[in-house]
Protein backbone atom coordinates (compact mmCIF):
# COMPACT_ATOMS: atom_id res chain seq x y z
CA UNK A 1 0.00 0.00 0.00
CA UNK A 2 1.66 3.79 -1.13
CA UNK A 3 2.17 5.88 2.26
CA UNK A 4 -0.46 8.46 1.02
CA UNK A 5 -3.03 6.21 1.07
CA UNK A 6 -3.56 6.95 4.92
CA UNK A 7 -3.51 10.34 4.27
CA UNK A 8 -6.94 10.71 1.94
CA UNK A 9 -9.25 11.41 4.96
CA UNK A 10 -7.16 14.09 6.22
CA UNK A 11 -6.94 16.29 3.26
CA UNK A 12 -7.21 19.57 4.05
CA UNK A 13 -7.38 20.97 0.47
CA UNK A 14 -8.60 19.63 -2.36
CA UNK A 15 -7.29 20.33 -5.68
CA UNK A 16 -9.09 23.69 -6.91
CA UNK A 17 -10.65 23.22 -10.85
CA UNK A 18 -8.97 23.55 -13.46
CA UNK A 19 -5.72 22.76 -11.93
CA UNK A 20 -4.25 20.04 -13.76
CA UNK A 21 -1.43 20.87 -15.83
CA UNK A 22 -1.12 18.95 -18.95
CA UNK A 23 0.94 18.82 -21.93
CA UNK A 24 0.41 18.10 -25.39
CA UNK A 25 1.23 14.07 -25.83
CA UNK A 26 4.17 13.65 -28.12
CA UNK A 27 5.67 10.86 -26.60
CA UNK A 28 6.29 11.85 -23.43
CA UNK A 29 6.31 9.60 -20.71
CA UNK A 30 4.62 11.82 -18.20
CA UNK A 31 1.98 14.64 -19.25
CA UNK A 32 0.36 15.51 -16.65
CA UNK A 33 -0.61 15.99 -12.93
CA UNK A 34 -3.45 17.00 -10.48
CA UNK A 35 -2.70 17.67 -6.89
CA UNK A 36 -5.17 16.06 -4.63
CA UNK A 37 -4.55 16.63 -1.32
CA UNK A 38 -2.51 19.26 0.65
CA UNK A 39 -1.95 18.34 4.53
CA UNK A 40 0.04 19.26 7.35
CA UNK A 41 3.71 17.94 7.08
CA UNK A 42 4.28 15.21 10.29
CA UNK A 43 8.11 16.10 10.00
CA UNK A 44 7.99 19.71 10.20
CA UNK A 45 4.70 21.41 11.33
CA UNK A 46 5.42 24.75 9.21
CA UNK A 47 5.52 22.80 5.98
CA UNK A 48 3.22 20.76 3.92
CA UNK A 49 2.83 17.56 2.52
CA UNK A 50 0.82 17.51 -1.18
CA UNK A 51 -0.28 14.27 -2.66
CA UNK A 52 -0.90 14.50 -6.44
CA UNK A 53 -2.38 11.99 -9.40
CA UNK A 54 -0.20 12.12 -11.99
CA UNK A 55 -1.62 11.40 -15.80
CA UNK A 56 0.38 8.24 -16.41
CA UNK A 57 2.23 5.27 -15.16
CA UNK A 58 6.00 6.96 -15.06
CA UNK A 59 7.76 4.05 -13.41
CA UNK A 60 9.44 3.10 -16.89
CA UNK A 61 11.55 5.85 -16.98
CA UNK A 62 12.64 5.24 -13.21
CA UNK A 63 15.70 3.34 -13.96
CA UNK A 64 16.68 5.73 -16.18
CA UNK A 65 16.96 8.39 -14.02
CA UNK A 66 18.48 5.78 -11.41
CA UNK A 67 21.03 6.24 -13.78
CA UNK A 68 21.20 9.76 -14.34
CA UNK A 69 20.64 11.12 -10.63
CA UNK A 70 23.16 10.83 -7.94
CA UNK A 71 21.71 10.94 -4.60
CA UNK A 72 18.63 9.59 -5.44
CA UNK A 73 16.64 6.10 -3.76
CA UNK A 74 15.58 4.22 -6.22
CA UNK A 75 13.21 1.14 -4.51
CA UNK A 76 12.97 -1.86 -7.65
CA UNK A 77 10.84 -3.89 -5.27
CA UNK A 78 8.18 -1.21 -4.12
CA UNK A 79 8.45 0.54 -7.44
CA UNK A 80 9.52 4.18 -6.17
CA UNK A 81 12.05 6.96 -6.51
CA UNK A 82 12.59 9.41 -3.69
CA UNK A 83 14.66 12.37 -4.70
CA UNK A 84 16.13 14.79 -1.93
CA UNK A 85 15.59 18.61 -3.25
CA UNK A 86 16.72 21.03 -0.84
CA UNK A 87 14.96 20.25 2.43
CA UNK A 88 12.08 18.74 0.27
CA UNK A 89 11.53 14.63 -0.08
CA UNK A 90 9.84 14.17 -3.38
CA UNK A 91 8.71 10.24 -3.54
CA UNK A 92 7.49 9.34 -7.04
CA UNK A 93 4.82 6.18 -7.45
CA UNK A 94 3.69 4.56 -10.42
CA UNK A 95 0.70 7.35 -10.46
CA UNK A 96 1.03 9.09 -7.52
CA UNK A 97 3.72 11.93 -5.77
CA UNK A 98 4.27 12.58 -2.30
CA UNK A 99 6.04 15.73 -1.37
CA UNK A 100 7.32 16.18 1.72
CA UNK A 101 8.53 19.60 3.46
CA UNK A 102 6.98 22.14 0.51
CA UNK A 103 6.10 25.28 1.20
CA UNK A 104 2.56 24.79 0.22
CA UNK A 105 0.64 23.91 -3.19
CA UNK A 106 2.55 27.03 -5.70
CA UNK A 107 6.34 25.20 -4.09
CA UNK A 108 4.35 21.51 -4.77
CA UNK A 109 3.95 22.32 -8.35
CA UNK A 110 6.74 23.91 -9.13
CA UNK A 111 8.71 20.74 -7.65
CA UNK A 112 6.07 18.31 -9.70
CA UNK A 113 6.83 20.42 -13.28
CA UNK A 114 10.88 20.13 -12.67
CA UNK A 115 10.58 16.75 -12.49
CA UNK A 116 8.18 16.16 -15.24
CA UNK A 117 11.04 17.93 -17.86
CA UNK A 118 13.25 15.63 -15.96
CA UNK A 119 11.38 12.17 -16.42
CA UNK A 120 10.49 13.14 -20.00
CA UNK A 121 14.18 14.70 -21.15
CA UNK A 122 15.18 10.85 -19.41
CA UNK A 123 13.16 8.93 -21.22
CA UNK A 124 13.54 10.98 -24.89
CA UNK A 125 17.20 10.45 -24.51
CA UNK A 126 16.44 6.55 -22.80
CA UNK A 127 18.39 5.11 -26.07
CA UNK A 128 21.64 7.32 -25.34
CA UNK A 129 21.25 5.99 -21.15
CA UNK A 130 21.97 2.54 -19.92
CA UNK A 131 19.29 1.90 -17.08
CA UNK A 132 19.87 1.00 -13.36
CA UNK A 133 17.89 -1.25 -12.44
CA UNK A 134 19.68 -2.02 -8.79
CA UNK A 135 19.02 0.14 -5.98
CA UNK A 136 22.11 2.42 -5.13
CA UNK A 137 24.12 2.33 -2.39
CA UNK A 138 22.74 5.23 0.38
CA UNK A 139 25.48 7.53 0.57
CA UNK A 140 26.48 8.54 4.29
CA UNK A 141 27.57 10.85 6.13
CA UNK A 142 31.09 8.96 6.45
CA UNK A 143 31.54 8.59 2.64
CA UNK A 144 31.33 12.02 2.23
CA UNK A 145 33.24 12.82 5.30
CA UNK A 146 36.33 10.39 3.74
CA UNK A 147 36.61 12.83 0.78
CA UNK A 148 36.57 16.25 2.12
CA UNK A 149 39.83 17.33 3.18
CA UNK A 150 39.13 16.21 7.11
CA UNK A 151 41.60 18.98 8.77
CA UNK A 152 38.20 20.58 10.79
CA UNK A 153 39.42 23.90 10.12
CA UNK A 154 35.92 25.28 10.63
CA UNK A 155 36.27 27.71 7.51
CA UNK A 156 33.13 26.40 6.16
CA UNK A 157 31.29 27.31 9.71
CA UNK A 158 31.20 24.05 10.97
CA UNK A 159 33.56 23.34 13.70
CA UNK A 160 34.25 19.77 12.49
CA UNK A 161 34.18 18.20 8.87
CA UNK A 162 31.91 15.87 9.79
CA UNK A 163 29.18 18.47 11.03
CA UNK A 164 30.28 19.57 7.39
CA UNK A 165 29.38 16.34 5.86
CA UNK A 166 26.10 15.92 7.83
CA UNK A 167 24.95 19.49 6.76
CA UNK A 168 26.34 18.59 3.12
CA UNK A 169 23.78 15.17 2.73
CA UNK A 170 21.06 17.00 4.11
CA UNK A 171 21.49 19.99 1.26
CA UNK A 172 21.74 23.13 4.31
CA UNK A 173 25.78 23.54 3.06
CA UNK A 174 27.48 23.43 -0.50
CA UNK A 175 30.00 22.42 -1.56
CA UNK A 176 31.58 25.53 -2.43
CA UNK A 177 31.53 26.50 1.80
CA UNK A 178 34.29 24.08 1.51
CA UNK A 179 37.60 26.66 0.66
CA UNK A 180 39.96 23.85 1.03
CA UNK A 181 38.26 21.96 -1.80
CA UNK A 182 39.42 24.17 -4.20
CA UNK A 183 43.06 23.50 -3.35
CA UNK A 184 44.52 20.89 -5.63
CA UNK A 185 45.31 18.32 -3.14
CA UNK A 186 41.81 17.80 -2.34
CA UNK A 187 40.34 18.82 -5.58
CA UNK A 188 39.92 14.91 -6.36
CA UNK A 189 37.66 14.19 -3.66
CA UNK A 190 35.65 17.19 -4.13
CA UNK A 191 34.89 16.34 -7.77
CA UNK A 192 33.63 12.88 -6.63
CA UNK A 193 31.54 14.38 -4.02
CA UNK A 194 30.26 16.70 -7.10
CA UNK A 195 29.29 13.84 -8.70
CA UNK A 196 27.53 11.69 -5.31
CA UNK A 197 25.60 14.78 -3.32
CA UNK A 198 21.98 15.57 -4.62
CA UNK A 199 22.30 18.81 -6.90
Amino acid sequence: MHEFACLSARAVAPAPAGSEESLSDNGLVWRSFAITHVLDCIADPTKDRVVAELSDDISPVFPYINALMPGIVYNPGGNSLTIRRGTRLLTLYPKVAVLAKVDGEADAREQLEWFREVCNEAWARRAEITPLFERRATLGFLDVYKLLPQLNCKECGERTCIAFAVSLLMSQRTLDECPRCREPRYQEGASRLRELLPA
